[in-house]
């Protein structure tokens, strides 16, 4: 004689799975994932410029071309702080690790503005959303105020 199969209803029917009903929060869970892919590699590439930076360039080459005695660095810091991604917590090791490498107070200061007011993946996003005028006028006043900025600190703290 066959056992009767388990069954949590009366009627002896087998138990089924529920429907899977996605909450709010499953979907913000799986929302944020998709994000983070996204992002993922640009972030990947901040860090490895950043390790970069920090393991293989010579603090001389840093007090040459980014020192305060060259006018231009302030620029160039600028606008290599633009596409990298520089997250708050790491501001203020790697502002103090490039000035201990020689970099001049301006620039490090150019190349925080710069990534702290725009990052690739930023600009990326906002591509998303606006045309592309609006992104170049966003970009030009971020270069421009961390331009400004980094001249201003160069004056008053050199």
């Amino acid at each position: 004689m066959a056992t009767p199969a388990l069954s949590c209803y009366a009627d002896g029917t087998a138990l089924t799975q529920a429907p899977e009903i996605p909450t709010a929060f499953a979907k913000a869970r799986i929302n944020a994932w998709q994000q983070f892919e996204e992002v993922l590699p640009y972030l990947l590439l901040g860090v490895l410029i950043g390790s970069f930076i920090y393991g293989f360039i010579p603090s001389e080459w840093i007090a040459a071309h980014a020192g305060a005695d060259n006018p231009l660095a302030i620029l160039f810091s600028a606008i290599v702080g633009i596409p990298l991604y520089i997250r708050a917590e790491a501001v203020i090791p790697l502002a103090s690790v490039l000035m201990s490498k020689g970099m001049g107070i301006g620039a490090v200061m150019a190349l925080i503005i710069g990534s702290a007011g725009a990052s690739l993946t930023e600009v990326i996003l906002l591509k998303s959303m606006f045309r592309t005028p609006m992104i170049v006028a966003f970009l030009t006043v971020i270069l421009g105020m961390a331009v400004m900025m980094g001249y201003l600190t160069q004056l008053l703290f050199s």
